[in-house]
């Protein structure tokens, strides 16, 4: 699980503008000085990955635009709203534009996605923030586990993974959601070209093993995970999946 539940604002790590955090993360993902050109019509790219993934939360971009709001209400220099934008992903703007422009740049796209019933055209992701977003639990497998420091065999990392997972509390919710986002993975990618660029955005370091595709390989991780669940005879957590943050839609989908 890669996000917090945002809307929880009596938990004990609740921050004034945690969904602006979120959204200037998207931005950050778009190499400098290409990121912030939202225009009154059309909607950078940053913009259209995050909107991609406000999909999946309802409120996500109407939270978004009241924050944004508050930040140009009291002043870019005021000191909280410094102290918290320190702490974020620095806004790097084109030459001409401030950051309280590129702000107001963003509020038509996010009104009219909130005024729009919360739709966004679907696309390939376009950024490697959208595509741990999207599929947040492979990105933590492949980022955590197959970095470019691991030396032993794939499988011997994989088995070590699906091992840490599992235990008397149980985690196996975790790699059921693994499998079933590297079948969304190859759906989105049936082509190896974009499969390779896929994986690297997601975090891994990895090359496949010898004698396999990055197709074959993550079809063999799928196929291993589903052998462990069909071993240990999981059953979905009651209520909402864990997987996911709770107001994620995707966390009232039991995966089985």
């Amino acid at each position: 699980m890669t996000q917090p539940d945002i809307f929880d604002d009596e938990a004990p790590w609740a921050e004034w503008l945690p969904e602006l955090r979120l959204l200037l993360e998207a931005y950050s993902a778009v190499v400098d000085e290409n990121a912030y050109t939202d225009t009154d019509e059309v909607p950078s790219k940053a913009m259209r990955s995050y909107l991609r993934m406000a999909t999946y939360y309802p409120g996500r971009a109407f939270r978004a635009s009241r924050e944004i709001l508050d930040v140009l209400k009291y002043g870019l220099d005021e000191a909280d709203v410094a102290s918290n934008l320190a702490s974020m992903a620095p806004m790097i703007t084109p030459p001409g534009r401030t950051r309280e422009d590129c702000l107001i740049a963003m509020l038509p796209h996010l009104a009219a996605f909130t005024e729009g019933g919360e739709v966004a055209e679907t696309a390939i992701p376009e950024t490697s923030w959208e595509w741990r977003e999207l599929l947040p639990n492979l990105s933590n497998l492949l980022g955590g586990s197959f970095h470019q420091d691991v030396e032993a065999p794939h499988d011997d990392v994989l088995d070590e993974w699906v091992a840490a997972g599992t235990g008397a509390d149980g985690a196996d919710f975790e790699i059921v959601a693994v499998a079933r986002e590297v079948d969304e993975l190859r759906e989105l990618c049936p082509d190896e070209g974009c499969l390779d660029h896929a994986v690297v955005e997601l975090g891994c370091g990895l090359m496949p093993p010898d004698g396999l595709t990055y197709t074959q390989w993550m079809d063999h991780i799928a196929k291993r995970l589903r052998s462990h669940i069909e071993e240990v005879g999981y059953e979905p957590p009651i209520g909402r999946n864990p997987a996911y943050p709770p107001h994620d839609k995707r966390s009232a989908a039991q995966l089985g």
